[in-house]
């Protein structure tokens, strides 16, 4: 899966405006690959925080050894994080929100934690919008919830976000002869066309908003 999402990951983080110095967190950081990413842009003066569901996610994520010393990892659920308020500098989030029991809940936690002027940046696939991903909430056997573009950017404003913004990622990556060979039909892609559509039409859902700076006490 990190292999399969970096394409679009990496443009994530080049829109993030990363520099060093940042406190950063990954919601359903899995085995770590972005926070790996992020913590070479923020540097040793800054550091990644991974957080994950999953006990078994999180042990491999520590368990990498190219792990560098400003990243830790911790199991938490995404509506109560280990996390002071205005902690945090940049969120992100990729292919999570979905199965959250309270993605809204999640979102104004996601707040909470994030300082004045702090941004998140979320993305997924299983969206209304993307019609081949409808089938995955069957496959994947867990409770997942199916929103819209529109759907998602309200959420973000509920939450408190603003300059909410959502875009579709495409990968860049072609197709080669050899994938195309070995195409077998299965998670909604039916023909190797399918996959062809997706990634060059529908594509991964972006969405980000920023906390409001306006807290911010003016400099003396």
């Amino acid at each position: 899966m990190a292999k399969g999402h970096w394409p679009m990951v990496s443009q994530i983080l080049e829109r993030m405006h990363l520099a060093p110095g940042l406190q950063c967190l990954d919601v359903g950081c899995g085995n770590g690959y972005a926070v790996r990413a992020m913590a070479q842009q923020v540097q040793p003066s800054g550091q990644v925080l991974g957080v994950d569901v999953a006990p078994a996610m999180i042990e491999q994520a520590k368990a990498n050894p190219e792990n560098p010393p400003n990243v830790a990892f911790q199991v938490s659920v995404a509506d109560r994080l280990p996390l002071g308020d205005e902690a945090i500098d940049r969120i992100l989030s990729v292919e999570a929100i979905y199965y959250m029991p309270n993605p809204l809940a999640a979102l104004k936690e996601w707040y909470r934690v994030l300082k004045p002027a702090g941004s998140v940046w979320i993305m997924v696939d299983f969206y209304k919008e993307n019609v081949y991903s409808h089938v995955w909430g069957e496959l994947v056997g867990l409770p997942m919830h199916l929103k819209s573009e529109r759907q998602y950017r309200e959420l973000l404003a509920l939450a408190g976000f603003t300059e909410v913004m959502s875009k579709r990622l495409f990968n860049p990556e072609p197709l080669d002869e050899v994938c195309k060979a070995n195409f077998k039909p299965g998670w909604g892609y039916n023909t190797i066309e399918d996959v062809v559509d997706f990634r060059t039409r529908v594509g991964s859902l972006l969405l980000s908003g920023k906390k409001s700076a306006l807290d911010i006490p003016p400099e003396i």
